[in-house]
């Protein structure tokens, strides 16, 4: 750990590299990046300079829209004389992954039941945007996330949203600025020229998308959208980049979209969604991983237990009968530096390891014939990278009282 001053505040962080290296029951824990996405853009997509404690987020969609358009790069004709690999940028979707994880929203301790409200993750997103720095700006200048809607405190709600949408008029004749806005959806009507988004807990302000934006909304998260009106419960997170028309009502131009359970914890499918459940309900610790920028059949770990003696990376397969997606789902569990439990045939979840048990004495056979399916298994322990390497990214980690690391 190491104390670092940001804004006028001291903060104890964890040095980079070493969130695995802490005790599995520490607030300052972090699963490997490897069986996530995290690893992919770590010190590419997300750097930190320790000096003044910011960190700068590379983002691979614009932030803003210009009167004119661009002039072409000059085509010089000249042959190339290095070969280097494209800058990793984070798509919107991964921006709201990466705030989620750094709000500690995808931990979940059996001492959060009933302690996790749209008020909650409104102050813990808040906080994640501090100090995040995105095309030059201060992030947390220009996000929106609704409070937690109070009819009697309506009027003070609605003058702290406009100071965001101030920041976001475009001075003169300059470049329009776009800002980020994350809530829950609540759905959208159609107008003649497109529709209104209404987000929970913003009533008194929708946001317009044109036609064309309103079509790909539904061609791109109808399923999700359907799955979750299926399911009866969990929620529908979405973020979009936004600008301030002249009118001064908000405008949307990009749109990701991430699902939560009703403990606000993202999940990807029915079985993910059913090992998540299954965990809450049988009162288990866990971190949910996330993807990031990696593509949806890219395989990482579902999450990690953390009360057991040594974490457990929890796998599980989207589509059992699927064996080309099989295949490398099944390689990253085996090659995890911790044990694995893994779901991945069709059968019935098997029993998690139990708590403060050591993963050795978990094993389960395999499937008849060697064919793999649900199974505990120790795996090889990869060489930690050294605590001191400055390559990797240094990840806030404040102290926090006792109860208050919970967000809850």
């Amino acid at each position: 750990m190491y104390i670092a001053a940001i804004g006028g505040r001291f903060i104890v962080k964890r040095m980079p590299g070493t969130g695995p290296d802490h005790a599995i029951d520490c607030p300052c824990f972090l699963a490997p990046e490897e069986l996530s996405g995290l690893a992919q853009i770590q010190a590419s997509a997300i750097t930190e300079d320790p000096d003044d404690g910011t960190t700068t987020l590379k983002l691979g969609f614009p932030l803003r829209k210009n009167c004119k358009g661009r002039t072409a790069p000059e085509q010089t004709g000249a042959k190339p004389t290095e070969a280097k690999a494209a800058p990793r940028k984070l798509t919107i979707t991964s921006v709201l992954h990466f705030l989620w994880h750094e709000a500690d929203l995808g931990k979940w301790y059996p001492r959060m039941e009933g302690k996790r409200f749209w008020g909650v993750i409104h102050n813990a997103l808040r906080r994640a945007a501090e100090a995040k720095i995105v095309k030059g700006q201060d992030l947390a200048r220009i996000l929106y996330v609704p409070e937690f809607f109070k009819l009697e405190d309506k009027s003070q709600i609605a003058a702290r949203r406009n100071r965001v949408f101030t920041n976001l008029r475009p001075a003169g004749r300059g470049a329009t600025p776009f800002g980020f806005v994350i809530a829950e959806y609540k759905g959208k009507e159609i107008t003649p020229n497109g529709a209104r988004f209404i987000f929970k807990h913003a009533p008194d302000c929708a946001f317009f998308a044109d036609e064309v934006l309103s079509k790909k909304f539904d061609k791109v998260f109808g399923d999700q959208l359907r799955f979750l009106e299926a399911m009866g419960s969990g929620h529908a997170i979405l973020i979009a980049s936004f600008s301030i028309a002249k009118a001064g009502y908000p405008v949307l131009h990009e749109i990701g979209m991430m699902l939560v359970t009703d403990n606000w914890i993202p999940f990807e499918g029915l079985r993910e969604l059913n090992v998540l459940n299954a965990l809450t309900e049988q009162s288990r610790a866990f971190q949910k991983q996330m993807r990031f920028n990696l593509p949806v059949d890219a395989p990482i770990a579902s999450a990690v237990l953390l009360d057991t003696a040594d974490p457990i990376a929890l796998f599980v397969a989207t589509t059992p009968d699927d064996a080309g997606a099989l295949a490398p789902l099944t390689k990253a569990a085996e090659e995890t530096r911790y044990a694995s439990w893994c779901w991945f045939d069709d059968g019935p979840m098997r029993p998690f390891p139990d708590q403060g048990a050591s993963p050795s004495s978990h094993r389960s056979r395999p499937p008849e014939g060697g064919a793999t399916g649900q199974s505990v298994r120790p795996s090889p322990v990869n060489e930690r990278r050294a605590s001191g390497d400055q390559r990797d990214t240094m990840w806030d980690s404040p102290i926090l009282p006792k109860g208050a690391s919970d967000h809850g």
